[in-house]
């Protein structure tokens, strides 16, 4: 018995070994595969409206706070408009998430845990996309991890000077997305269930906190006082509202999603039946029981707000995203195996499970992201371009039509998008720039629908009297009366293919019409 024992404990020990070695060549991987595929793959949509975001610096907009502006502006200022630019911040994002949830994870357990994290921070699907594709949910997940490194340094090691990273970090997190929020009622929920915490309701940190936070988040607050509240009305109410529509097991499949089903398991089970380790190294501060309190109270309370508004409307597949940093430092923990600890065939099985798991997520986003590169091959052509595999060439064949049309009329006409912003981000960002001062690229509100921040970028006043290049996947959508009679006359409707090396990926419809009018 005491052999077998001496066995395991070897093999344990060089698995604990084995995990830096395998994270490095891991980070390693990843690292080259997105600076590679920054370059080459087409922006999405919603990485192009958050360029234009950029192109109209401000302090606020109607449907996110500003970070997501200032971090584009401030690398295309530097490197030009190219996509790696625009996707640069989010993998220095992805950076920072990665150095906390280290720190963090280390400090609750140990340094092989750490690196455990960082290779689940690397392959899990919801953390890949986060440092490959710029949206505000990059500087959300960093400001998050963040925090609460900075929270678990507050609470757990007693350092009151922590709490001043707490507001730098919600602050900037509200500057980023309005979800980080939910830490702060976490962090209530936490001071109650933890009775050595409750002395910090008399200290004044964590109220100098708030108030730090709420002087970051400033800029956000005066811009939605000068536009009616516009913002968080848009993420408020507006996502409460409407039809009841039961969607709890769309949460559950969005997890299953975000974290594979390997991790999904091993979160919920990791936060249940965790128990305290037999290696004492691993305690640094603070027992062990406070800190998996600490881990469940932040990942359960915003988590908690989710399956709520799940029982009556409909969530987004990224919303409980970086709920489960709180609880990945656990996670990383029952990897892999700990001396004097005896596991059932469960368990093993789930351990076994993360190599074939790393090394399956690493071949898909690699296949994955060539297959998109060469225009997924082998799809027939669609009305629409359901990834970003073809919107340079799209734009490409737009500028050809704009040409025609201003050779024509001798106006250069604007070009509208039949979307929410989709056409319209993407051709303003390949667009070919003129240097002049007139609109060249507007939204639907021109004919009544919602067309998002582009209704505050071009004004239907500016528009009346120009002619205007109508883009749509939807040939419907430039059949109906509501266009047509905002002009004095309207052109026949046109097909165009968009090709890309050498194969039709897909196809458009295009009108102009003359002489806008409200």
């Amino acid at each position: 018995m005491e052999g077998q024992t001496l066995k395991s404990n070897r093999l344990i020990a060089r698995t604990a070994r084995s995990w830096p070695m395998l994270t490095i060549a891991v980070l390693a991987f990843i690292v080259i595969l997105r600076l590679v595929f920054s370059y080459l793959i087409d922006l999405i949509p919603e990485e192009a409206y958050y360029w234009n975001y950029a192109q109209h610096l401000d302090i606020g907009y109607l449907d996110h706070p500003p970070m997501v502006a200032w971090l584009i502006w401030l690398s295309t200022s530097v490197l030009g408009n190219t996509e790696f630019a625009v996707r640069l911040p989010a993998c220095l994002c992805w950076l920072i998430v990665a150095f906390f949830m280290f720190r963090l994870t280390m400090n609750l357990f140990d340094k092989a845990t750490g690196y455990r994290s960082i290779l689940l921070i690397a392959v899990l699907p919801i953390y890949f996309s986060i440092g490959f594709l710029m949206t505000p949910d990059a500087p959300l997940y960093a400001a998050w991890a963040g925090c609460l490194y900075f929270l678990e340094r507050a609470f757990i090691a007693n350092n009151r000077h922590a709490w001043w990273g707490v507001g730098i970090c919600l602050g900037l997190g509200m500057l980023s997305k309005y979800t980080i929020g939910l830490l702060g009622l976490a962090t209530v929920v936490f001071l109650l269930v933890d009775r050595p915490s409750r002395r910090w309701f008399f200290r004044p940190e964590p109220y100098l906190t708030v108030l730090l936070a709420l002087v970051l988040f400033s800029p956000v607050l005066f811009w939605n006082f000068k536009h009616d509240w516009a913002s968080f009305v848009f993420q408020g109410p507006r996502r409460w509202s409407g039809t009841v529509n039961f969607s709890l097991h769309l949460l559950v499949g969005g997890a299953l999603v975000l974290l594979t089903p390997t991790g999904f398991i091993e979160a919920v089970r990791s936060l249940f039946s965790c128990k305290q380790p037999a290696s004492p190294g691993c305690v640094q501060s603070g027992s062990f029981t406070r800190k998996l309190r600490f881990m469940l109270v932040f990942a359960a309370v915003p988590l908690l707000v989710f399956v709520i508004n799940s029982l009556r409307s409909q969530p987004k597949l990224n919303w409980t995203g970086p709920i489960w940093l709180a609880i990945l430092p656990v996670v990383a923990w029952n990897m892999s195996g700990h001396r004097g600890e005896l596991v059932g065939w469960w368990t093993r099985l789930v351990r076994w499970s993360w190599l074939p798991t790393v090394v399956t997520l690493l071949a898909l986003y690699a296949g994955g992201l060539s297959y998109i590169y060469l225009g997924m091959p082998g799809l027939p052509a669609q009305s629409g371009i359901p990834l970003p595999i073809a919107w340079e060439e799209l734009s490409q064949k737009v500028d050809e039509i704009e040409d025609r049309v201003e050779s024509e009329t001798g106006r250069e006409p604007l070009i509208i998008g039949m979307d929410k912003y989709w056409i319209s981000s993407e051709l303003s960002f390949y667009d070919e720039p003129d240097n002049d001062l007139i609109p060249e690229v507007g939204g639907q509100h021109l004919f009544g629908s919602e067309s998002l921040m582009w209704d505050s970028w071009v004004s239907k006043q500016a528009t009346l009297g120009r002619n205007v290049l109508v883009v749509s996947f939807n040939k419907q959508f430039l059949q109906k009366s509501w266009l047509t009679r905002h002009f004095l006359q309207v052109s026949k409707i046109s097909t165009e293919t968009i090709e890309k090396s050498p194969r039709i990926v897909g196809h458009f419809y295009w009108c102009v019409g003359y002489g806008y009018r409200k």
